[in-house]
């Protein structure tokens, strides 16, 4: 299961300020799950990544990662669904992940070292986050009826 407070603290502990200084934990659509970051920068810059990774991951999902340079430093993206993942090996994947993984650092970190740590904490979240699959699947959707919604006013 997957505890939001375990989260953040998961979260922090991949941090290496000032160099790594933001991790975030979002869903394809752009939906903020957790982030842990430098408690010196702008909490708009996590919202940033946020939207960023999520482009960043749409051009380059075909690869598993994606990897740019940006103004607030070098982003890495990665998935995190075991499902996913299998898919994506067999070659018929369809489906976005259930979750997406985005590491900031400056440009004084390799590329190397931060897809690394991002793997790793990857690997520490994929389990959890992959049991939410099916749970998210079935999430009622709330539809609401634009006509009700006038004669409710």
């Amino acid at each position: 299961m997957l505890n939001l407070s375990n989260l953040r603290n998961l979260l922090s502990q991949v941090l290496a300020l000032p160099e790594l200084h933001t991790v975030a934990l979002f869903t394809p659509e752009g939906q903020l799950v957790s982030f842990a970051a430098d408690p010196h920068r702008p909490k708009d810059n996590v919202r940033v990544i946020v939207g960023l990774g999520g482009e960043v991951w749409k051009e380059t999902k075909q690869q598993g990662v994606g990897m740019i340079d940006s103004e607030l430093g070098r982003v890495v993206v990665l998935p995190i669904d075991e499902e996913y993942d299998d898919a994506t090996e067999n070659g018929t994947s369809d489906k976005d992940p259930v979750m997406l993984l985005a590491l900031n650092a400056t440009t004084s970190v390799s590329w190397d070292e931060l897809e690394f740590k991002a793997r790793e904490l990857v690997k520490h979240l994929q389990k959890p986050v992959s049991e939410l699959r099916g749970r998210l699947a079935a999430a009622p959707v709330l539809h609401i009826n634009p006509r009700s919604e006038r004669t409710a006013r």
